[in-house]
């Protein structure tokens, strides 16, 4: 127990210490107050049944789980990369402590922290329960400790991705990757294929209940989309609980048997090259694979960009194998959403169907745009490798259209995934084939200004996972921030200012083109267009600008 409160102190200390953990806490709480100003009575006279308190205790609730998600996967994640690469963790190995000692110490201190960012928001709880309508007990009490469970989840997953990646910005990718698909993507198959009694549908309804999003609206006693919380007759909480007990248990149980000095020296293959094996291997290959991995690569060609071809080469995942990988991928993905505009048109109309394409597709092309640009020049910087293209004689403006052109061929496969989605709409509904076409538009703007803000961000940091984190905050804030002043419409925020507000947003503009549910009553194009247009114009600028900067001799 001594060992434990040792690694507490000097890991909580640290944290505590730092100037950003600071921000997140003031940044936490101010935004929770904000919440309450936007929900707190106009007249001296409040409802007597305390509908008001409690729609303020869900909006902070929501503001909390959407803090863990954001903030917390970040501490875990680079705290075992950097202690690796600082050699620290070798000291600790070498120490009396053991395995079990360091990993609940490190686990003890992100605790700390996270009651810390919880209690930040005790004073607009509090505001929400003087309201009345809350139980301090039943309501308050029960979703504090929901929200630890769900961060002590997100400090394992954080963890257990620390002890397999060797990077920072690497482990941010993942913890952030890992995290979306274990508290999000488990809650939109039940929505593309709501109802039914088929097995498949059985199944999806189970799968749902990993994530944490039903448990906390049948704790806020909400409906959902698909159908969660009042509507659920089973107790998601129950299951929640039951999945995160066993996760927490094999991931402490892997994340220990791991800590070891098998983290500083790992072993790694030379690996073999296919054109220096024997004839038959080499003919057996070519039958077998349509781009062998462990062929000898080709020269760059004259009118390349070697650049390009470096970002494709040094990049994770970024070989023409795994590019290969991801169209099939994307191509399973369409089949997918094929079958969900089908199904989806039978039950809850194509509008429906097609809003929550838009939405899974933004929400992936946030979630995979920082990890591809935010290192474009931060992680050159920070690996030393900038002065290497500084001493080229390659202009800023080559540099820049070979580490976007890389990008911008990843985003276009990715977008091309929901293209037979939408497809499927189209023949259902062909009167709706100039709201697919503006669609597809508002989505490849949101790639681009995705792409652009990420590369800016990147220009202007000197670490990759500083410029990940900011990107990732500046696309949330715009994608989903947005869409805070669009819930609050009428009260307090009247029609014009929402319509203002979502023309920033091209994930808006897309929803209103295909006509959901809410996003009707404004005029969002063609406005969105030009903004978005101007904007990335603006962000290009300033992203050359900036590298034309950090080219020049120092």
């Amino acid at each position: 127990m001594n060992g434990v409160m040792v690694i507490l102190g000097r890991e909580l200390l640290a944290m505590l210490r730092s100037a950003r953990v600071l921000g997140i806490l003031l940044a936490v709480a101010i935004a929770s107050s904000v919440l309450v100003l936007l929900k707190w009575p106009s007249t001296s006279i409040t409802d007597l049944d305390g509908t008001r308190g409690r729609d303020v205790f869900r909006w902070v609730t929501w503001a909390m789980f959407t803090a863990a998600v954001l903030v917390v996967p970040v501490f875990p994640s680079t705290l075992l990369v950097r202690e690796v690469r600082r050699r620290t963790l070798e000291l600790l190995l070498n120490s009396p402590l053991s395995r079990s000692s360091i990993y609940f110490g490190k686990v003890l201190a992100m605790l700390g922290f996270v009651v810390l960012l919880l209690a930040s928001t005790i004073p607009a709880v509090a505001c929400g329960y003087l309201m009345g309508g809350l139980s301090l007990q039943e309501d308050i009490a029960r979703m504090y400790g929901m929200m630890l469970v769900i961060c002590l989840q997100l400090i394992v997953i954080g963890l257990l991705v620390g002890t397999w990646t060797r990077s920072t910005e690497s482990a941010l990718r993942w913890s952030y990757g890992v995290t979306f698909f274990l508290m999000i993507v488990p809650w939109f198959p039940d929505a593309l294929f709501p109802g039914g009694t088929s097995p498949l549908a059985r199944g999806l309804q189970v799968l749902k209940l990993i994530s944490p999003i039903p448990a906390i609206l049948q704790m806020l006693n909400q409906n959902s989309l698909s159908g969660t919380g009042l509507m659920e007759s089973r107790d998601a909480v129950v299951w929640y609980l039951s999945f995160a007990g066993a996760f927490l248990t094999v991931g402490t149980l892997t994340c220990i048997s791991r800590l070891s000095h098998a983290l500083l020296d790992q072993s790694r293959s030379q690996g073999y090259i296919t054109d220096d094996q024997d004839g038959w291997v080499r003919a057996s290959r070519r039958i077998l694979y349509l781009v062998d991995p462990q062929k000898r690569s080709k020269g760059i060609p004259p009118l390349v960009n070697p650049v390009m071809v470096k970002e494709f080469q040094c990049r994770q995942f970024g070989r023409m194998h795994w590019l290969l990988r991801l169209v099939a991928g994307c191509a399973v993905l369409s089949l997918l959403l094929t079958l969900a505009s089908a199904r989806g048109s039978e039950t809850r109309g194509v509008e429906y169907t097609g809003a929550l394409i838009i939405v899974l597709q933004v929400s992936l092309i946030v979630l995979l745009t920082p990890g591809l640009a935010a290192g474009m020049i931060a992680g050159e910087i920070e690996g030393g490798s900038w002065n290497l293209l500084r001493a080229t004689p390659m202009g800023p403006g080559r540099i820049l259209f070979g580490k976007l052109t890389s990008v911008i061929i990843t985003l276009a496969l990715l977008l091309c995934a929901t293209l037979p989605g939408y497809a499927v709409i189209m023949f259902i509904k062909p009167i709706l084939k100039p709201q697919v076409q503006q669609v597809l538009v508002c989505l490849t703007a949101s790639a681009i200004l995705s792409m652009l803000i990420s590369a800016v961000t990147s220009s202007f940091c000197r670490a990759t996972a500083i410029a990940t984190t900011v990107a990732y905050g500046v696309l949330i804030s715009l994608f989903g921030g947005t869409l805070l002043v669009w819930v609050n419409r009428n009260a307090p925020f009247g029609h014009d200012l929402v319509e203002n507000v979502l023309r920033l947003n091209p994930m808006a503009a897309a929803l209103n083109a295909i006509e959901a549910d809410g996003f009707t009553d404004y005029n969002l194009l063609p406005s969105a267009w030009w903004i978005a247009g101007v904007s990335s114009v603006l962000l290009l600028v300033l992203l050359y600008s900036r590298t034309l900067v950090l080219t020049r001799p120092d």
